[in-house]
């Protein structure tokens, strides 16, 4: 698995911001799984997630890493090529680019909010949180410093076994007024 896949085209954007396919990767933990394992853990039928993990397989996103044959059946083990996948800056030159940029977040936020209220469903008190809202002042620098801070724990949190595993969304950008 690579660290990191860098996202290219508008092609490989529209077949990755689409919210479903988001959940689907978001059920990968540690073991590949089979799309009919996935359907039962997304409450779906297997038919509908073949064709997102078809179109995850196509860009590049997801691969076969094992066959086993069950019944008479070859059942396909997939799991994400990287850890990360990052949108390359390139893609703005493409018309349409924006349009896909903006699904790109609404998924995120849509996904965030549904894990958040299944949180708060199920929070005890000794959970660990931070919900931060603000706005910071920071130089270039400072920035650049506090990016390669979260990449470090990012980093450090995958290679881990003994983790527990939680949702976050950061985002960091310039206020315009």
């Amino acid at each position: 698995m690579e660290k990191e896949k860098v996202l290219t085209s508008l092609e490989e954007i529209k077949v990755f911001t689409d919210s479903f396919r988001m959940k689907i990767l978001f059920e990968f933990d540690e073991e590949p799984l089979t799309v009919k394992q996935l359907a039962d853990r997304l409450g779906v039928v297997p038919s509908k997630v073949h064709y997102h993990v078809k179109e995850l397989e196509r860009i590049g996103v997801l691969e076969i890493v094992n066959k086993k044959e069950k019944s008479g059946i070859i059942e396909k083990y997939y799991f994400p090529t990287a850890e990360k996948f990052r949108v390359e800056k390139v893609v703005e030159k493409e018309e349409g680019w924006k349009e896909h940029i903006e699904s790109l977040k609404e998924t995120m936020f849509k996904n965030v909010a549904e894990d958040f209220g299944k949180y708060l469903s199920k929070r005890r008190d000794d959970d660990k949180e931070i919900l931060n809202y603000g706005i910071l002042h920071l130089t270039d620098e400072e920035v650049d410093e506090l990016k390669k801070k979260v990449e470090e724990l990012i980093e450090r949190s995958s290679a881990r076994k003994d983790k527990q595993a939680y949702t976050y969304i950061m985002g960091l950008f310039k206020k315009y007024d």
